[in-house]
């Protein structure tokens, strides 16, 4: 019989920060896609409200807006009727429906970015 003596040291701090750093790169490349898929369905005029998702959100830390007077009225559809002159994919609800229609893909993206983080 065999008898095998092993060691093994975890560098715990150097564990965390490789997940840490990995998990970072996976909620910026998740904003930035959820970002792009809800504001395909952002009501059009001006370009104000896409604008304020640029501006407002903090990409990377999972904090994702769309700022100025109207875009709650927008986004809930109340007492607010939007045109689809400009983005005939225009919704309320612009997240909800990008979830709905992009969230596999959202799983798919955030897990690849940890992967090979």
């Amino acid at each position: 019989m065999i008898k095998l003596d092993v060691k093994v040291k975890i560098n715990q701090n150097q564990l965390q920060s490789d997940i840490d750093r990995r998990l970072d790169k996976a909620q910026y490349a998740l904003d930035n896609q959820v970002l792009k898929d809800s504001n395909y369905f952002i009501p059009k005029d001006t370009g104000n409200l896409e604008q304020s998702s640029f501006l407002h959100s903090q990409i990377g830390e999972g904090y994702l807006a769309w700022v100025t007077p109207y875009a709650r009225r927008l986004y809930y559809g109340t007492t607010f009727n939007f045109s689809k002159d400009v983005n005939p994919n225009a919704s309320s609800l612009w997240f909800e429906h990008a979830k709905a229609r992009y969230g596999s893909e959202w799983v798919k993206i955030a897990q690849n970015a940890y992967d090979n983080g």
